[in-house]
């Protein structure tokens, strides 16, 4: 029983990962090929590294906390004895719901980098994006806003 109940923890953290979003400056959405984006000069100001997360409290983390519960409350179960199986296995689960929540947190988590570009209309802009693309102050950027909303920095 413990190693389907490994299996089953492995299948939905590989799950879990894979509902990161991808904040890549370089990575499109179908949808946006073929729509035309606008596009305007700008100049980077500043820039900062900083964590962008998914799920902001363990209570978003729903997947990792019901993996947690099960694999949690299967190991107290084996624990337990007589009426203390019922405490150990309500334990388990407590706690395994608790660490699955927080584990699918930092799964989802990513590093960014924060960029403040001045416009040439002289209007400042905050713009999160990936680290596949790193601008320096002071360089000349492209903001580039799709049909949708999402912006991304691009050096001219």
């Amino acid at each position: 029983m413990n190693k389907a109940v490994f299996h089953l923890v492995l299948c939905a953290g590989l799950l879990v990962v894979g509902c990161a979003r991808d904040i890549s400056s370089s990575s499109y959405n179908a949808r946006t090929v073929g729509a035309a984006s606008s596009t305007y000069p700008c100049t980077v100001v500043s820039q900062r590294k900083i964590m962008v997360e998914e799920g902001e409290y363990l209570e978003d983390n729903k997947t990792g906390g019901i993996m947690g519960a099960i694999a949690g409350g299967v190991l107290g179960n084996a624990m337990g004895g007589g009426r203390g199986r019922v405490v150990t296995t309500a334990a388990g689960a407590l706690a395994g719901a608790a660490a699955g929540a927080y584990a699918e947190k930092k799964l989802k988590s990513q590093e960014g980098i924060e960029y403040i570009v001045k416009m040439e209309s002289g209007d400042m802009k905050t713009i999160v994006q990936g680290t596949d693309v790193i601008l320096v102050p002071g360089q000349a950027a492209y903001l580039v806003i799709d049909h949708r909303g999402r912006s991304r920095l691009i050096a001219r």
